[in-house]
């Protein structure tokens, strides 16, 4: 508990009503969770405003309102109410003043990319906590010495953030390794967080309905290099084009890696099969003999990321080495659901660039038939859905198309979209809004040898429609059809 002018030290104030000598007892941005005595910070975001929520929080027992508007005259006597010019970029700050800053003089490593960052980050977890006391964060949620958190966002809140670092994990760690979105970064949710490491996947269009053009979203990206310092490191995916504008940009360290004997971090030679990976691995530090039971090429890359960032914090190699032989697939990451007489993958690539290093992943697995089952999400990027059936035409045997999340469109308008995008010769698509359905088609022309590859959503055990949110999830649904368990850990 501190008092409300504790709360705003340090941050530029426009106005303030009432008297900030009173005590608060919690923060949020969230109404749902404000409890008596607490500041409710009104945060505008990308899809609601919290100001909207300012009389629920009140009802709730918020003592302290902060925002970027004006109090409602009936709010003025009877609460304390601050206005400042840029709430997004104070909001770090504000939750800094009343945790403390549980990231300072902490290892921070930032992932970030269009596709990877979740595996990159599981992998460098795993192979970090032999060592060290790790906290990590992503799409999966938030995990500290077997504590575990969901989180709505890949990138958390800042609050959200500081209060699972200072209350579930108890400030009882000293790495933190996270995943960095694109969003998280536009929305300055890792604002005044100082990185010791940041590390580049690569980058393909995706999410252009919140950054709007190319160049926008990946200044957002680049913005995590930019503010490096000089003794941070930046680990670079060199094969990527945009790696070399990333290393100029940046003013820290740097180490790259990739396919090519120009990058830092190398395979000298490799093989991918259905059984994993094993590689010769050329680093700064020596040479690593790896085998893992991720699968695909596109893993490979993942691992050559650990890889050089865990050179970078000088890990041995042997702990390098057993981590990754002893790393588990990351559910719905190029992840087994079934194998049996033929095998059943699920992914959550849901771009066009994410579903083409699946599948051309997949196709050095086997010579017999590919067969994809997909969609694309709905309330989002609508550029991407005919350069994915475009993609499934060219690399895939039979394509089932169906829903994915489809929120507030309708199912059958995003399907009509994706086969826009097939050359008119191709015919060999299914049509089947019915995910369920379309998944037991899919199983049902599998033959010996064939592989089946269920793609976007990966992980999620919902899928999403304009009227309600229904449990869906693929590795269930496998299950059920096959009669197999999960053969994915």
């Amino acid at each position: 508990m501190i008092r409300a002018k504790e709360l705003i030290r340090g941050i530029e104030i426009i106005d303030c009503y009432g008297s900030c000598e009173i005590s608060i007892s919690g923060v949020s941005y969230d109404s749902r969770s404000v409890e008596n005595g607490f500041c409710f910070i009104a945060i505008e975001g990308f899809n609601s405003d919290g100001n909207r929520f300012v009389i629920d929080a009140v009802n709730k027992g918020a003592s302290m309102i902060i925002s970027e508007k004006n109090p409602p005259e009936d709010l003025k006597q009877s609460i304390v109410w601050v206005i400042l010019k840029d709430i997004r970029k104070a909001y770090f700050q504000i939750v800094s003043n009343f945790y403390g800053d549980p990231l300072s003089e902490k290892y921070v490593i930032g992932v970030t990319g269009t596709n990877g960052k979740t595996t990159v980050v599981s992998i460098l977890y795993k192979i970090f906590s032999n060592i060290f006391k790790v906290v990590k964060t992503g799409t999966l949620g938030m995990e500290c010495n077997g504590v575990f958190c969901e989180t709505k966002l890949t990138t958390p809140e800042a609050g959200d953030l500081f209060r699972f670092l200072s209350e579930d994990c108890k400030n009882d760690f000293d790495t933190v390794i996270m995943e960095v979105s694109s969003a998280g970064l536009t929305m300055n949710r890792v604002e005044g967080i100082k990185f010791s490491q940041a590390v580049f996947t690569n980058l393909s269009g995706d999410h252009l309905d919140f950054h709007g053009t190319m160049d926008e979203y990946f200044s957002s990206k680049l913005s995590l290099f930019r503010n490096l310092s000089s003794d941070s490191w930046a680990v670079i995916n060199i094969d990527d084009k945009k790696g070399e504008k990333i290393i100029k940009e940046s003013n820290s360290k740097y180490i790259t890696f990739g396919f090519s004997d120009e990058a830092d971090v190398y395979p000298e030679k490799y093989k991918t099969d259905i059984d994993g990976i094993s590689a010769r691995i050329v680093s700064p530090r020596g040479i690593l003999n790896i085998k893992s039971s991720l699968i695909g090429r596109v893993n490979l890359y993942n691992i050559l990321a650990a890889v050089a960032s865990s050179t970078v914090k000088n890990i041995p190699i042997s702990i390098i080495e057993r981590s990754i032989e002893d790393f588990k697939q990351v559910k719905g990451r190029l992840n087994f659901a079934y194998k049996g007489d033929f095998s059943v993958i699920v992914d959550y690539a849901h771009s066009d660039d994410a579903l083409k290093n699946l599948l051309e992943s997949i196709r050095e697995l086997t010579e017999e038939k590919l067969i994809l089952v997909f969609g694309a999400g709905g309330s989002r990027d609508i550029s991407k859905r005919p350069r994915m059936g475009k993609i499934a035409s060219e690399y895939a045997d039979i394509v089932i198309i169906t829903s994915d999340n489809p929120r507030r469109e309708e199912p059958m308008d995003i399907i009509s979209q994706i086969i826009s995008g097939f050359p008119k010769s191709f015919n060999g698509y299914v049509v089947e809004s019915d995910r369920k359905k379309a998944i037991e088609t899919g199983l049902s022309l599998a033959g010996k040898g064939d592989i089946v590859v269920i793609a976007g959503k990966g992980h999620e055990d919902y899928q999403i429609f304009k009227d309600r949110t229904i449990h869906f999830d693929d590795f269930e649904i496998v299950e059920s059809l096959t009669g197999g368990s999960y053969a994915g850990v």
